[in-house]
């Protein structure tokens, strides 16, 4: 049974959604409500409970209780009463439930894939401590960002039975088509513009498999979401009944005893339903314990209470547009998801400063979970490649068979690290997630003087193989002793943006840990966010052979510290790649201005140049692909220089 799960991880709710056996994917219902409460309780015997069973025990001893576990992932650990406990196995316990609720639904059948959603600013850090804390829920685990889920939803038309088919997701509109997503959460606001990237189904010389998006901007407020709103209601409600006996209202809000805690909790969840009526009615009655009379509200109290953080909002909105280079008038829409995008003041204000309609569906906060699975294409051999992440061949031409399994494509040589992303179906090239690695390079101190510069076409610097019984073709190369000289004179660094230079043209492109500058006549035509990964093509050429991809890799150790175990690492991959289609391995190149590590695939119908530059633990693979024949080679080595000079890791 095939069992994919999509989980949309919020602030204070948490919603999932599942599809079995390829059919249409359902929200789970989870305590009886379409959402799970995110909280998190410790109980003294290292009990973790989750949801509404966490809120329940909260009333017995809050210090041990978690509302927002999802606030807290930077922390590392959390004291919940006197447990210490790791932030990603209080995430855990969340995700697990979760995933154990869809599960039910299918007579407890393994997950294939799991799907997990996250803001679009999360950078490496958060997104990995993320997938940490998914470990032994899924087979695999895929990451999309909550707007490209939300704009997936939106946008597309679903074919109505099989997960698997081709016609999973058609895409309504044109390629280059963008439009805005408001995220009111229950404890944070996101908006994002995002961008439908070429290679849409609109365009039917091309397979439905190309259709995506690539988010173009972002902008958040991490202090304000819908329980702010609960709790200016619940404030208000106070000022209109606490004067009939102000020390029993203290009481009661304070919660010191167990007995007024639960009353609080009662009452909270009142004034939750309040706001939630005030949506769709002008006014309605909470109903109060005693001393107290029930409090009458009125939408126009809410709105009151509210005004101030819903238009700074919907400012955050037009600030993101503005950072996408678009109008508001230039958007193909602007959708609303979250809970709260249900107040109705959300879609005037939006309206009036946009002078955009915006767009909301019926339970808008299963919107970004229910896009999950749909923006996570589904395929046989692979799961977990995201919408838009096949790579153009020449002509555009849909594959006959898989891409990974055409005889004429490249294998990925070796699996991914630890913490490095799975390597992306090898459809038009592979970085060096395959290298080739020599035995270690001779000590420092030779005294040996440093190689003239290199440029890629000529002979590799690295000695000539070992003699090993005549097989000198399969031997590794042995670094030269020169090359430590010059790592230990720029100590280990794999990058250096110059400086004093004017910042070339074109359009900063900068998704994930790294960012780089894209020449003015070339187009991003592919993001594939679970690989980390960007690809650029000649504007006037968005199918061809000719291209440029860059892709991330977080490593377990610092290579910054030691530059010579990553030279060390990549060339016995390349060394090591039974295809023997790398060459020219050279673990100290000077290219760009920049030293870095180079290396040569070889293709049926084209070559790739590599270079891998690093910081820290974040290394990136450029690949500059050149077509065979191609008209286009002086251009992708000008946009191969332009985007190797000024590529910076930037976290």
């Amino acid at each position: 049974m095939a069992v994919r799960v999509a989980v949309d991880f919020g602030t204070s709710s948490t919603c999932v959604v599942a599809s079995i056996n390829g059919r249409e994917p359902q929200v789970v219902v989870v305590d009886g409500q379409p959402l799970m409460s995110s909280a998190v309780y410790a109980a003294p015997d290292g009990t973790l409970f989750v949801g509404q069973e966490a809120e329940r025990q909260a009333a017995v001893d809050p210090s041990r209780y978690e509302p927002n576990p999802k606030r807290r992932i930077d922390e590392g650990d959390l004291l919940l009463g006197d447990n210490v406990l790791r932030v990603t196995d209080v995430v855990h316990a969340v995700l697990k439930r979760a995933v154990t609720e869809a599960r039910r639904l299918a007579g407890d059948a393994e997950v294939e894939l799991l799907v997990l959603t996250h803001p679009a600013d999360w950078g490496a850090t958060r997104t990995r401590l993320l997938r940490q804390a998914a470990g032994g829920l899924a087979r695999q685990v895929a990451l999309v960002p909550e707007p490209v889920a939300a704009a997936v939803y939106h946008a597309a038309t679903f074919a109505p039975a099989d997960l698997n088919s081709e016609r999973t997701v058609e895409f309504s509109g044109r390629p280059g088509d963008a439009l805005a997503v408001l995220d009111l959460g229950g404890g944070t606001v996101d908006v994002s513009v995002v961008q439908r990237m070429p290679g849409s189904p609109a365009d039917r010389s091309l397979p439905a498999k190309r259709a995506g998006f690539q988010v173009l901007a972002t902008r958040g407020d991490p202090s304000f979401g819908g329980a702010d709103v609960d709790q200016a209601l619940l404030e208000h409600v106070g000022s209109l009944v606490s004067s009939a006996d102000p020390p029993e209202w203290r009481k009661l809000v304070e919660g010191r005893e167990l007995t007024d805690r639960r009353r609080r909790r009662v009452l909270r969840q009142d004034v939750r339903g309040a706001k939630e009526t005030l949506s769709r009615h002008a006014y309605t009655d909470v109903p109060m314990p005693p001393p107290f009379a029930d409090a009458h509200v009125t939408r126009e109290d809410l709105e009151r209470l509210i005004a101030g953080p819903l238009g700074r909002a919907v400012e955050l909105t037009v600030a993101a547009i503005g950072d996408s280079g678009l109008r508001p008038k230039q958007l193909t829409a602007i959708f609303l998801v979250g809970g709260s995008s249900r107040i109705p003041m959300v879609s005037r204000l939006v309206h009036e400063r946009t002078g955009v309609v915006p767009t909301t569906l019926d339970q808008p906060e299963t919107v970004v979970a229910r896009g999950a699975l749909r923006a996570v294409l589904i395929d046989p051999d692979r799961t977990g490649s995201l919408a838009g992440s096949a790579v153009s061949r020449a002509g555009g031409a849909p594959a006959p068979v898989p891409a990974d399994r055409r005889p004429d494509a490249p294998r990925p040589p070796f699996p991914p690290g630890p913490h490095q992303p799975a390597p992306p179906p090898q459809s038009a090239f592979s970085p060096l997630n395959a290298t080739r690695q020599g035995p270690p390079s001779p000590p420092m101190g030779q005294g040996i003087a440093a190689p003239p510069p290199w440029r890629p076409g000529e002979p590799s610097r690295d000695t000539k193989p070992a003699e090993r019984g005549g097989k000198s073709k399969k031997t590794p190369w042995i670094i030269a002793a020169a090359v430590v000289a010059v790592a230990a004179v720029v100590g280990g660094v794999l990058f250096a943006v110059n400086s004093g230079e004017a910042e070339p043209e074109g359009r900063t492109l900068s998704q994930y840990d790294y960012r780089f500058i894209a020449p003015p006549d070339w187009t991003q035509t592919d993001d594939r966010v679970a690989d980390r990964q960007v690809v650029i093509h000649p504007s006037d050429s968005l199918t061809g052979d000719d291209l440029v991809v860059a892709q991330e890799f977080v490593m377990n150790y610092d290579a910054t510290a030691d530059r010579q175990k990553l030279v060390d690492e990549l060339g016995t991959k390349a060394a090591n790649d039974p295809d023997q289609k790398y060459s020219g391995f050279n673990g100290s190149a000077n290219y760009a201005g920049k030293t870095v590590i180079y290396y040569r695939e070889t293709k049926p119908s084209a070559r790739v140049d590599w270079y891998v530059v690093a910081q820290g633990k974040i290394r990136v693979h450029i690949g500059c692909q050149y077509g065979t024949g191609s008209p286009h080679e002086q251009r992708v080595s000008a946009a191969c220089e332009q985007v190797v000079k000024t590529m910076a890791v930037v976290n």
